[in-house]
């Protein structure tokens, strides 16, 4: 009986405080909403760029009046059973430049079809069904393979860096090739006829794509979670409050604790880097300074974020579920596991707001392409904007806890 006076008291704090009773009810719905909506979506605005130099011709032998050539654009038929919901096309008439396109300026690849795709194609699924009866101009003749090696394979480059959309990509190529391969009544795959090369010749595994983002969302858990508590335990228990009643300024108050934090988490994010690259071999190309730089924009960001949280909690237990309300879906909207190019477009304009989608997009291409300051320029200035206002609004909540201490 004493254990459940013990648990009527607990229900009667729980229930008697506003702001926990808001954290029960709305985060296990917000969490679930949130999660059913940002990996419920599909591709879409794929940039891609197609080289199609196909004449849309095909030599082929026949068994009644020799060599004919038919029309078939092939090429044509394959672009347009690509999905233009899917695919942003752009075309081009420079192999060259639309492979070295590729990786640059959300290009993801590039697709080269040959002046003999067509005839290419044709004599492939000859050589491998065997004749065929075909209706040309009212007459009905055999058509024969012809030799081997006739015409010449189309070529493709694909940004491999994000593997999840590089799957997506081939998978919707192959599907398209099979359209095409049915007209012409043969077996054969798309293998036979694409040459894919892999912008990073298939280095970067699904464990790599995914570590900068879980990096990075180990450095938003451990340094919210960190400075929120460490900032409420020191203003319950009268530190903080000797601290803003000494001569010393709001800015000087919120510089120390950044500074104090910062050296924290750099440590901190060298001990996640350090332990990713010698047990699981986590791909790092790119430079240290750089990432140093994004992890440090990044935990000011997070310090000011923690500072208005610890604003708003009346204890640690407050301050631990704001942390949760806050840092937990920035995992499911920031792309870590689900490419932003695949959330649905009523969920995306939330992933611009987080800061983790700048720190992980800015990690992810540093660590993965070897990407310099210039590649991530406008990562760099999300994250430093967001750090210098996110740093304002920390000074400002400092002033407001040294007139209320």
């Amino acid at each position: 009986m004493r254990s459940f006076a013990v648990a009527k008291n607990v229900l009667r704090r729980i229930l008697g405080d506003a702001r926990t009773m808001a954290m029960i009810i709305i985060l296990p719905m917000f969490f679930v909403l949130l999660y059913g909506n940002s990996f419920s979506g599909s591709y879409n605005a794929l940039s891609i760029i197609i080289v199609n130099d196909d004449n849309g011709l095909a030599s082929v032998r026949t068994a009644e009046v020799g060599r004919v050539t038919i029309a078939v654009n092939l090429a044509q038929e394959f672009i347009a059973q690509l999905d233009p919901s899917i695919f942003r096309i752009e075309s081009s008439d420079n192999p060259e430049a639309a492979a070295a396109q590729v990786g640059n300026d959300g290009v993801l690849a590039s697709l080269v079809f040959s002046r003999s795709f067509s005839n290419a194609v044709v004599n492939e699924a000859l050589i491998a069904s065997g004749e065929r009866l075909e209706t040309l101009e009212g007459q009905t003749v055999t058509l024969l393979p012809s030799e081997p090696g006739e015409g010449s394979s189309t070529s493709m480059v694909i940004d491999d860096s994000n593997p999840l959309i590089a799957e997506a990509i081939l998978s919707a190529f192959q599907s398209a090739f099979a359209q095409v391969l049915a007209t012409q009544q043969t077996s054969i795959t798309a293998d036979a006829l694409l040459d894919i090369r892999p912008l990073y010749d298939g280095e970067i595994r699904i464990l790599d794509f995914t570590a900068p983002g879980i990096i990075g969302f180990a450095m938003t858990l451990i340094t919210v979670l960190l400075t929120a508590m460490s900032v409420v335990r020191e203003r319950t228990t009268g530190t903080l409050t000797r601290v803003l009643i000494a001569p010393v300024s709001a800015w000087e108050v919120t510089l120390g604790y950044t500074f104090a934090f910062s050296i924290i988490a750099l440590f901190q994010a060298a001990e996640l880097f350090l332990t990713s690259s010698l047990l699981f071999h986590v791909r790092f190309v790119g430079s240290l300074w750089i990432v140093a730089l994004v992890i440090l924009l990044f935990t000011i960001t997070l310090q000011g974020i923690a500072t208005l949280i610890s604003t708003l909690a009346k204890n640690e237990a407050q301050a631990m579920q704001f942390v949760l309300f806050l840092v937990i879906p920035s995992i499911m909207i920031s792309g870590v596991f689900w490419p932003l190019e695949a959330m649905p477009a009523t969920i995306r304009p939330l992933s611009y707001v987080s800061p983790l989608t700048y720190a992980n997009e800015a990690l992810r291409d540093v660590m993965l392409t070897g990407a310099g300051i210039a590649e991530i320029r406008f990562e760099l200035i999300i994250l430093g904007g967001y750090a210098l206002v996110m740093l304002l609004l920390a000074v400002l909540s400092m002033r407001r806890q040294a007139h209320t201490a």
